[in-house]
């Protein structure tokens, strides 16, 4: 996510990390307008306000008062056109692609039997466009409704095994573009991966015993659980013990099952797949974790690109790391207070606060949550009011704040500007009945938090310490912190 200031003439740039071919983007000025571009040579896009109507619908507000120029304008105004050819039939065969992915298939066999009419359906209203508006962009159609179909074969085969002329059909594709259908196909490619059934990954406190760095506390509970391990299921402080090198076992699990990807990955697919695949084992992980696993992926890496791009995100995501932290020290020079954090709306009966924050930097922004709340770890919850995702997990971080309310911890919930406005956001906190400490934050601040804490979309989590510090990767999913034991697992 990225923003840009327009200048006095009305003119802005964006520049793309990397050359790669036919990259996708979606801009959005405000809530003006929004509109997803194809950027390969070269594009401007000119939007003109004064011709957007004032009660536009949602799906024509991608039209109105755009125009392209360059030599990528022809290949985006084929798109757009083809975004709207029946766009009625198109939307309703993606509500039922949606409510299929929702149940589960015995093989595969069964996954293509209920999947393939769908896109079949889709794929006659595309030969309709082609065939009624002739293009040398259309082979861009054919192959973003090709990874579409590949992407989610993949993901309604987890857990399961292939047929061999299906996966290899799909192993041998080639991929030209840089699209989300093409980001969606790799990253569920990457999840057929890893729940690629097999031998169960396994390991326990004897795996750990012999580390050389264990704490007093972890060595003593390693001694207490080999001493009773002939009746340790029943010993009753057994899971206390255990408790202590859980997150030791997790580590070596950790490892384990990314040994186990890496084999899988160079067996089942070509070297260079196997390789774009690779760079999705390494994410949300703690950065000492991230330096181990980088080690092992890159070393079984032959393409050139592949291994110059993971060792450039790592650096990035290590930079990051620096500057988060620098800007949470640099509150230790700070004589913040809570009243610092912004200008207070309002204060709520159920136990929220309510803050608008515009023109803050990030680093400032975090420096001042870290000074008004000393000794508490801090859950920073990134959401948008249009985010049907954030909506669902908020339910279950009201219970775990409640659960939690005598732990060192504080919820932050800092809500997006994008796309939304100041009264949605109240209401949508107030229908919840949200506790915690609730920012409404310009787009600014929400892309700099978003390439701080490298947040991909809507929710983002982050977790700070009681002593400052981000802990990269510590909560993934607020979903995936089942209850108060599992929180004061992540604080210890």
């Amino acid at each position: 996510m990225k923003t840009a200031r327009i200048n006095a003439d009305g003119r802005f740039t964006l520049e793309l990390e990397n050359p790669l071919p036919y990259q996708q983007v979606f801009i959005g000025i405000g809530d003006l307008f929004t509109t997803g571009i194809y950027a390969n040579s070269d594009l401007h896009v000119t939007f003109d306000k004064s011709k957007k109507k004032p009660s536009t619908p949602w799906l024509s507000s991608f039209a109105e008062g755009i125009t392209y120029t360059g030599t990528d304008a022809s290949l985006n105004s084929y798109q757009l056109e083809n975004f709207f050819f029946k766009v009625e039939q198109k939307m309703a065969l993606g509500k039922r692609l949606s409510q299929l992915s929702q149940l589960k298939y015995p093989d595969t066999k069964k996954v293509l039997t209920v999947y393939k009419p769908v896109f079949d359906s889709l794929k006659t209203i595309q030969q309709e466009f082609i065939s009624t508006h002739p293009s040398p962009h259309s082979w861009i159609l054919e192959h973003e409704h090709q990874l579409d179909f590949y992407a989610t074969i993949c993901l309604a085969s987890w857990d399961q095994v292939m047929e061999d002329s299906l996966f290899n059909t799909i192993r041998d594709y080639k991929t030209y573009i840089l699209s989300g259908n093409s980001r969606i196909f790799y990253e569920h490619l990457c999840g057929y991966i890893r729940h690629y059934p097999g031998s169960q990954i396994m390991a326990g406190w004897k795996e750990v015993a012999h580390f050389p760095d264990l704490t007093e506390v972890e060595q003593a509970a390693i001694d207490s659980l080999r001493a009773t391990q002939n009746y340790a299921r029943s010993h009753p402080r057994t899971l206390e013990w255990y408790k202590e090198v859980k997150p030791r076992i997790l580590k070596v699990l950790s490892e384990r099952e990314l040994q186990r990807n890496i084999r899988l990955a160079d067996s089942l697919l070509t070297p260079i797949k196997a390789d774009i695949i690779k760079l999705l084992f390494n994410q949300d992980k703690d950065i000492e974790e991230q330096k181990i696993a980088l080690q092992q992926i890159v070393s079984s890496m032959s393409t050139p690109w592949c291994r110059a791009i993971a060792k450039k995100e790592y650096a990035q995501t290590i930079a990051r790391v620096d500057h988060v932290n620098q800007a949470l020290a640099a509150s230790d020079r700070s004589s913040a207070t809570s009243d610092a954090l912004g200008k207070v709306l309002e204060k709520t009966s159920f136990g929220a606060t309510l803050y608008k924050v515009s023109g803050v930097r990030a680093t400032d922004f975090l420096a001042k949550l870290k000074s008004s709340f000393a000794g508490k770890a801090i859950i920073l919850d990134r959401w948008a009011t249009w985010c049907g995702s954030c909506l669902e997990e908020m339910p279950h971080s009201k219970k775990l704040q409640q659960e939690a309310q005598d732990l060192p911890v504080v919820f932050i919930y800092a809500c997006t500007a994008s796309s939304s406005d100041e009264g949605k956001w109240k209401r949508k906190i107030f229908e919840l009945e949200l506790p915690g400490i609730h920012f409404f934050i310009d787009e600014t601040l929400d892309a700099e938090l978003s390439e701080y804490f490298s947040f991909t979309g809507y929710p983002g989590y982050a977790f700070i310490n009681q002593k400052g510090t981000y802990k990269p990767g510590a909560i993934q999913r607020i979903l995936l912190v089942k209850d108060r034991s599992a929180l004061e697992e992540i604080l210890r």
